[in-house]
């Protein structure tokens, strides 16, 4: 049995930008996530079109998944905050968990187009693979969970780095995003290599745990068919399976909660100083409220 392992996500078609020398490559993993979202957008309107005020179970399933995200975020950034980023953060979670249980689904790794294999994007695990990395037709796989491109990690790593700046910059101004970073002012260096760093931190961990998921599952299906004993081959492939559907919520999970937290942590005290100007606000509306009650109202 052959093992195919590639890191980098494989071509499956090219499609020339008319106007320009450019190739637009359509890949396995940019193929899955067009699905992925697809999926998403069918699903979201289903559930909008048929929501009742008397849910339904898959209506209670969805809500109870938005009200677990939502206790999360208002709990981290606080209410007026965390309304605000919620979208961000609950698109974040749903999309890469649907994306990491991608690769759990049969024929994910399977179902392929035959494609002439160049010899260096493969890595053999046997020698009758890697005989067939040299000028010969392999099998190029059509899906690949998006989350295990590191093209696609670092994409949504770069749209939290900016959402989370655009946070720090509304909430206190540019001169005063610079003062927030530079207290004292020889910490500013250090917390410019922290913040760019996050990019690198976010995008290649959900990386490194999907790709290695998915590199196990390989690993471990080829142990099982090489066993040739049913039952032992039914069993270690579904522990591992399992593991995989726990590690696919975790890392989602990881990076959304992070996500949430570089944003609270940018604007930490400009939206301190919103809330205690709205407990404020509201303890004043409620003294004006007594002092206006009649006096034989008691």
């Amino acid at each position: 049995m052959e093992l195919h392992i590639s890191v980098k996500p494989e071509t499956l078609w090219t499609v020339s930008i008319p106007g320009t020398s450019f190739d637009l490559r359509i890949t396995n993993s940019f193929l899955t996530m067009l699905l992925v979202m697809l999926f998403l957008i069918v699903v979201g309107g289903i559930i909008a079109r048929r929501a009742q005020l008397v849910p339904g179970r898959f209506q209670s399933v969805f809500e109870m998944v938005v009200e677990f995200l939502l206790g999360l975020v208002e709990g981290t950034a606080g209410k007026q905050l965390g309304r605000r980023i919620f979208p961000l953060i609950g698109g974040l979670f749903i999309f890469i968990i649907v994306a990491n249980y991608t690769g759990l689904l049969p024929g994910i790794g399977t179902i392929g187009l035959l494609h002439e294999t160049t010899g260096h994007a493969l890595v053999a695990a046997t020698d009758a693979a890697a005989e067939a990395q040299h000028g010969k037709v392999a099998l190029v796989p059509l899906f690949r969970p998006p989350s295990a491109d590191l093209n696609m990690t670092l994409a949504m790593a770069f749209i939290s780095y900016v959402a989370f700046q655009i946070a720090g910059l509304s909430a206190h101004g540019v001169w005063g995003r610079i003062k927030h970073m530079a207290n004292p002012p020889f910490l500013l260096p250090i917390e410019i290599i922290s913040e760019l760093s996050r990019i690198v931190s976010l995008s290649f961990r959900l990386f490194g745990n999907i790709f290695a998921g998915e590199t196990l599952l390989t690993v471990m299906y080829g142990i099982a068919n090489a066993i040739k004993i049913s039952v032992i081959g039914l069993v270690i492939p579904v522990i591992f399976l399992y593991l995989e559907v726990l590690f696919g919520f975790i890392q989602a999970l990881i990076f959304a909660v992070l996500t949430l937290i570089y944003i609270a942590l940018a604007s930490a005290d400009g939206h301190g100083h919103e809330e205690h100007d709205e407990s404020a606000h509201a303890r004043s509306a409620t003294e004006e409220m007594r002092q206006a009650r009649p006096v034989g109202a008691d």
